[in-house]
């Protein structure tokens, strides 16, 4: 997708969000209803006395609780969702078992002392629980044609050339394990998904959103600075803008993934 234009309205679009109680997600739902979408919005939990769950309601969204690793509750969310809308336009993939869930001191890890049951645990969620969710929610896109995913995921994911035939991992030091590696598996799905169902006028792309500030990033400060790990949290916000052209892509602007901070700085954002 090139340059800031948006080629569609958003109004009355069907837009799916996991991960939609705080941080990211809630951000973006926030952001989807504000263009006159159709909100369904999904986490394991949802705070009923919330000034975010109340404005759900008053925009006549979904609120639905489901894990995005229980086959029965995504097969019910999907149900609801069809029965209250119809279809479903966009899809965001943003639930995620993070670092900190696992290690809450400081969200980081070395590989060696990281436990084999993590591992799989992680994965289960990052990477099967997202699929789960995708293959459901993508059907009616496929049914009717046209449709949009986004992948939310993670730069450490990338490599960088450092000679011909040679590349080195994007930031090995900062010690995210095992969450990096189950977003490289999000991010390589994510391209052949795209490649999968290009031919059917579905896109499918991955953002990276760099250090983002969601809830609980600040607990981990102090742990992560005694391990010289420092770093500036971004405002959650700074994702809207490309999320939201990408929920408008079509399949011709598919499989490709975005930085956000630096798309971002190119397009004035």
């Amino acid at each position: 997708m090139t340059g800031t234009a948006v080629s569609q309205d958003l109004a009355g679009r069907v837009v799916a969000v996991t991960g939609a109680a705080r941080g990211i997600g809630q951000v973006l739902g926030q952001a989807f209803i504000e263009r006159g979408a159709q909100l369904v919005a999904l986490d394991r939990r949802w705070d009923e006395d919330a000034a975010w769950t109340h404005r759900l309601r008053e925009a006549g969204g979904l609120m639905l609780a489901a894990d995005i690793t229980d086959d029965a509750a995504l097969d019910d969310a999907l149900a609801v969702t069809l029965r209250r809308f119809g279809t479903v336009d966009v899809l965001v993939n943003n639930a995620a078992m993070r670092q900190r869930d696992l290690y809450p001191v400081a969200g980081a890890c070395a590989v060696l002392d990281t436990e084999d049951a993590h591992w799989s645990r992680m994965f289960e969620i990052n990477v099967v629980g997202t699929l789960k969710v995708t293959r459901r929610f993508i059907r009616p896109m496929l049914a009717q044609g046209r449709g949009s995913v986004v992948m939310v995921s993670a730069n450490g994911s990338l490599t960088q050339g450092v000679a011909p035939g040679v590349a080195e991992g994007n930031h090995p030091g900062l010690l995210n394990q095992p969450y990096d590696a189950t977003k490289a598996a999000l991010t390589s799905l994510s391209f052949y998904l795209a490649a999968e169902v290009r031919p059917q006028g579905v896109a499918v792309n991955v953002i990276f959103p760099g250090p983002t500030r969601t809830t609980g990033s600040d607990d981990l400060s102090p742990g992560r600075e005694a391990l010289g790990l420092k770093m500036e949290l971004l405002d959650p916000a700074h994702v809207v803008p490309l999320v939201l052209r990408l929920a408008q892509a079509g399949a011709d602007d598919s499989g490709r993934a975005y930085d956000v901070v630096p798309w971002n700085a190119v397009h004035g954002c």
